[in-house]
């Protein structure tokens, strides 16, 4: 997707210089903001239990952005949505293709992995009974439908030439690594009643602070979109057992920033977010909650004070599979240990234990009732039984020794994206960043997929939450297994789960990342 330079543009390059060039680019851009509107009631994606939406605070926003270079087009879709699973993916993709007449391939779909949304029935199939709790489910779809479709039509008939500015502030008031790790080793998930004890109110760990702004300007300057980014897991005021449905830190704090830009529609990315939580978790207020929109809305005006403008023009795409590899399982006697640790543990949590606070790795709070606890460690259960089925059925041979994801990565003028389709780690990301030619990019997990949890290199051995998140995850190898005319048994009982991982695990993308991010950049 490189932009042609005339030779009227050459002559002028060399005369002038690339900055002059990038000022004369007709890179154009067209953007627009919809909102969808949840109830009271509504299913969550972020209950394992049932439990439903208590309370509604405003509407939930979702931005499109639209950006062509002379017949190339990239779509930027951003929502904050919970995307769960890749039929969410297929269908918003799907969709906007469509509509937009581009390729499915030319679409990215980032969601900010917000946890006090309302479950979204993107599928829309025969409408439920209008008693039931499912119905809001398949009403906030239709209504999502509607307006994507009203949105596109709007979008298809604006666009802009623009040039391309970005610019970075430090915001570290919002979230804290909540990977931690006690003294005999052993990692562990840093809830908020852990955040509070470890140095103080002010820990906040290895983080990304990066509040960025990309702003695309017109010929008078005028702020047409912009893109926001920060990471982290928008989850205060979120509690499993007392819903609510909010767009938190990363919606407040784009809507603050559109107003300073005149009202020009902001698409929020989220980034590397795994091991990063924004405070409040669990035991927050929603005021707590507008508290850090409103902190990340400050930070992101200031980072429209220290705009700098592109020296390249245009924008690139690209799309590869990545192949994260694979550990071995556990040993037969290990997995037998650990189910009778997992059996006496769900009994304890069903039976009201408050002592349930640990298990095969994984922490909870006392914030989660012991059968919400009890509930977590059964989601786990099967992964367990499955690896031991390999042993006693002789199928470790066929167990797969690497994974294939999709990662998207894209330039505009000087701004890199890395989308990766599953929750990365902070130090994926910022290894990016750090070694990647191009002078700043938004390095972003959510997009484009839902794989789960992957950790970078040194956190691959570790069983915490996130690090063992593949034990939560059946089906990881369900593309792999749908592109097969006939599976073997074996093979695709090898294939319901996935191993381990191994380092360089999430890394593997960074490393491909930065060498075509390198390429972009020449």
């Amino acid at each position: 997707m490189r932009i042609k330079i005339l030779p009227w543009l050459l002559i002028w390059v060399l005369f002038f210089g690339a900055g002059a060039f990038a000022q004369t680019a007709q890179l154009e851009v067209s953007a627009v903001t919809f909102s969808i509107h949840p109830k009271v009631g509504s299913p969550s994606t972020s209950s394992r239990t049932g439990h439903k939406i208590k309370s509604v605070y405003g509407d939930l926003k979702n931005t499109i952005l639209l950006l062509k270079d002379d017949d190339e087009q990239v779509c930027l879709f951003t929502t904050p949505l919970a995307l769960v699973n890749e039929k969410a993916f297929d269908y918003i993709s799907g969709k906007l293709s469509a509509l937009l007449n581009i390729p499915k391939e030319a679409v990215i779909i980032n969601s900010s992995h917000d946890h006090t949304v309302p479950t979204v029935d993107f599928l829309l199939s025969e409408m439920p009974d209008q008693s039931s709790p499912e119905y809001l489910t398949w009403e906030l779809g239709k209504e999502f439908e509607t307006e994507i479709e009203k949105a596109t039509e709007k979008l298809s008939k604006e666009s802009t030439p623009v040039t391309v500015e970005w610019g970075v502030a430090e915001e570290n008031r919002i979230t804290y690594n909540r990977k931690g790790y006690r003294e005999d080793g052993r990692s562990y998930f840093v809830r908020e009643e852990d955040r509070l004890n470890i140095e103080g109110k002010g820990y906040h760990g290895v983080i990304d602070p990066d509040a960025a702004v990309v702003i695309f300007k017109d010929v008078d300057a005028k702020p047409i979109a912009a893109i926001s980014f920060f990471t982290g897991h928008p989850v205060a005021a979120y509690n499993p057992e007392k819903l609510i449905s909010y767009g938190q830190f990363p919606q407040l704090g784009s809507e603050i920033l559109s107003e300073h830009l005149g009202g020009a529609p902001v698409a929020f990315v989220q980034g590397c977010a795994g091991n990063i939580n924004s405070k409040h978790m669990l035991t927050g207020t929603i005021e707590q909650a507008r508290e850090l929109g409103e902190q990340l809305g400050e930070s992101l005006i200031l980072a429209t004070t220290r705009l700098k403008p592109s020296k390249r023009s245009g924008i690139e795409l690209k799309q590869i599979i990545v192949k994260v590899p694979l550990n071995e399982l556990p040993s037969e006697a290990q997995l037998r240990k650990d189910l009778e640790r997992i059996d006496d543990f769900i009994k304890r949590g069903n039976d009201g234990d408050e002592n349930t606070l640990e298990c095969i790795g994984m922490n909870f709070p006392k914030a989660l009732s012991p059968p919400y606890r009890a509930k977590l460690v059964d989601m786990v259960r099967p992964w367990y039984v499955w690896a031991l089925e390999q042993h006693t059925t002789f199928n470790l041979n066929n167990i797969p020794d690497e994974l294939p994801v999709p990662m998207v990565v894209a330039r505009f003028g000087d701004v890199g994206f890395v989308g990766l389709p599953y929750e990365a780690f902070v130090e994926t990301g910022l290894k990016i960043k750090r070694e990647a030619d191009l002078p700043y990019v938004l390095t972003c997990g959510y997009t484009n997929g839902a794989y789960g949890y992957i950790p970078d290199a040194k956190g691959a051995d570790d069983m915490e939450y996130m690090s063992g998140n593949y034990r939560y995850r059946p089906g990881l190898f369900k593309e792999w297994m749908s592109r097969k005319d006939s599976v073997p048994a074996d093979l695709y009982n090898a294939h319901r789960y996935c191993p381990p991982y191994k380092a360089p695990a999430g890394d593997a993308f960074a490393i491909d990342a930065i060498d075509i991010l390198s390429g972009m950049a020449r």
